[in-house]
């Protein structure tokens, strides 16, 4: 199978999933129905949270306020840590089903196996995207400050600039100066935007094979998992964006949760109040996402995530296509389900 025929991959992956419809749809309900529950609880606790650190005031409830500050801050980290081998766990799922293989709901957790390898790899991603946002953030500030554009934004600072003293080189700044300081400096955002678009991107889809790859290894690592995705991606990475765009309903689709998420700031900007508390307004959209995004991804987020298996399987060598998904040992609770 090649990746540039973007229909028999979509043709391969219906059939994957007809072959085993009812495990495959039966792993992504247990799938999403943690993912919410996640959503749901570290929602929850974070308020109550909030309502207990209110009523902590005074000197003698510091340490208890710092405890419940401390426990707010980790809740939104432990959940990033779950989903991520919860998702590495499905990815597997995806494959053995593009694959033929029988897939049971334990092999969800067994992302968990290969979480420091994953962890390993999303730190290393996320210290390139910072460099390169870092570099785009120089390259286009020195631009900026270079060209005649930037003569606003310099005759707002001089007067700031010529106030400091060498006793005195704290700038205090109101909210009007900071407002028009942020309308002088759009171009530069601009500039920035024209730099790491086409940067990032490119990068981004090098390594959009790496969970894959950690699943499909016997001892995955992270740095060979994005060395690999690399070269798997090197003049592929179009073909792969073209397989993106053939799923832009999906894509749609979660722009549209993102949206309903936000109606509760969205509304009065269109002139729409509900007559509710802030907290409610955004509890309740808060909700109405959640369960748009249970609906949505139980219809087709099985079909999305095989149909980027079998791209992966397109991309192998042809002496490793026949090869199947490396049997990870079983976890625990494996025979709970």
């Amino acid at each position: 199978m090649n990746i540039r025929d973007r229909r028999a991959i979509h043709h391969a992956a219906r059939a994957s999933l007809e072959g085993d419809k009812k495990n495959a749809r039966q792993i992504l309900l247990i799938y999403l129905i943690i993912v919410t529950g996640l959503s749901l609880v570290v929602t929850g606790v974070s308020i109550v949270l909030d309502n207990h650190i209110a009523d902590t005031g005074g000197l003698g409830n510091m340490g208890l306020r710092s405890v419940l500050s401390t426990i707010q801050t980790v809740l939104p980290l432990a959940r990033f840590i779950i989903l991520l081998g919860l998702e590495l766990g499905y990815c597997s799922v995806a494959l053995r089903i593009s694959r033929g293989e029988p897939v049971e709901p334990s092999m969800l957790f067994q992302g968990f196996r290969r979480f420091f390898p994953l962890l390993g790899a999303t730190i290393l991603q996320a210290l390139i995207y910072l460099a390169l946002i870092m570099l785009c953030i120089y390259a286009g500030t020195y631009i900026f400050l270079m060209l005649p554009m930037s003569g606003e934004f310099y005759d707002l600072m001089a007067p700031l600039m010529e106030s400091m003293t060498v006793l005195d080189s704290t700038v205090t700044l109101d909210d009007a100066t900071i407002l028009a300081a942020f309308d002088a400096m759009m171009p530069m955002y601009w500039i920035f935007a024209a730099l790491f678009l086409p940067l990032f991107v490119p990068m981004y889809y090098r390594y959009r094979m790496v969970p894959y790859r950690l699943v499909d290894q016997p001892r995955p690592r992270a740095m060979a998992a994005l060395r690999e995705s690399s070269a798997m991606m090197r003049r592929n990475r179009f073909a792969l964006l073209r397989l993106d765009l053939s799923l832009w309903w999906f894509y749609l689709l979660q722009v549209v949760i993102v949206l309903v998420g936000y109606g509760d700031m969205l509304l009065p900007l269109l002139g729409i109040t509900l007559p509710l508390s802030s907290i409610t307004n955004s509890l309740l959209f808060f909700g109405l996402s959640l369960a748009l995004q249970f609906v949505i991804y139980l219809l087709a987020m099985n079909r999305v995530s095989v149909t980027y298996a079998t791209a992966y399987d397109a991309l192998l060598p042809k002496e490793q296509t026949a090869q199947k998904a490396p049997q990870m040992p079983a976890v625990p609770w494996q025979n709970q389900y």
